[in-house]
């Protein structure tokens, strides 16, 4: 928390400038487990936008900076959100598992109850909020200390930075972890050209694909959507390798794991699959 207490003891001037905050985000993804996902998001607060998006682009973007190359494993696809500072309005990025990004606008609210409860962490004054979201109770602990008045994913609409925030159920967790300066020169490489290939779509429209994908998961290279060269082999997610030949065999096990993530952070929008 080093980097955040420098910030802090700057002028108010640095609000005006670009700056990035780190949350460590713990999760279940599947809600009957004990198994907890650990991942680092960061959330970029930029003069002009805020972008929320996983650490894997903050690496393949500085990979490609430096070597005009993408790494492959840092290239894992992963959904994002982006929201203009002249608007209310999110655009939330879909990455679902095929070779497509689907593009949603949304404007969330919630609804906050500041309470008089205050704590000190790392010589922050942390203020408690509660509110419903995404059909989960939801606490947060926010600074006024830095006057931003966002935190991670789309909660937003306090008046200060969320520092930590969590589910009363536990299954979600984040908590700011680091912040620093975004240098002037800095591109989000990755996450531009996914915004210049996304698709619009409702919810309906993103629930519809997510359960074609149950029905056929590998139909964007049994389809040829995606070529597989010969010999070409197709680098999962949990860092399983499968060639052409044994995509139809795995298809029940990627069933199987696409049903397991039955817990995401808005639950209302969890997919029934079959």
């Amino acid at each position: 928390m080093k980097s955040l207490l420098f910030i802090l003891l700057g002028t108010c001037m640095m609000f005006a400038q670009n700056n990035r905050f780190i949350y460590e985000v713990k999760y279940k993804k599947d809600s009957a487990s004990k198994d907890i996902t650990r991942e680092n998001y960061y959330l970029d607060i930029t003069k002009d936008d805020i972008a929320y998006y996983n650490r894997l682009n903050y690496i393949s973007d500085s990979l490609f900076t430096a070597t005009g190359q993408y790494a492959f494993k840092g290239n894992r696809l992963t959904s994002f959100l982006i929201k203009k500072n002249n608007s209310n309005t999110y655009q939330n990025y879909e990455y679902i598992g095929d070779v497509n990004f689907y593009k949603m606008s949304e404007e969330p609210r919630q609804q906050w109850t500041i309470t008089d409860s205050i704590k000190i962490s790392d010589h922050l004054s942390l203020q408690k909020a509660t509110t419903k979201f995404g059909g989960r109770n939801w606490i947060a602990w926010f600074s006024k200390d830095i006057p931003m008045p966002y935190g991670p994913y789309k909660f937003n609409g306090l008046p200060g930075l969320i520092m930590e925030l969590y589910d009363t159920k536990k299954n979600y967790y984040f908590n700011v972890i680091k912040s620093e300066k975004i240098a002037d020169d800095y591109k989000r490489h990755l996450l531009n050209a996914s915004i210049s290939r996304a698709i619009p779509v409702t919810q309906k429209d993103l629930n519809k694909l997510r359960l074609d994908l149950y029905s056929n998961p590998f139909k964007y290279v049994l389809n040829g959507n995606l070529t597989m060269r010969e010999g070409q082999k197709l680098l999962l997610e949990d860092g399983t390798v499968l060639s052409k030949e044994q995509l139809k065999p795995a298809e029940a096990n990627e069933r199987k794991k696409l049903k397991a993530f039955n817990n995401p952070i808005e639950l209302d929008k969890a997919v029934k699959y079959p």
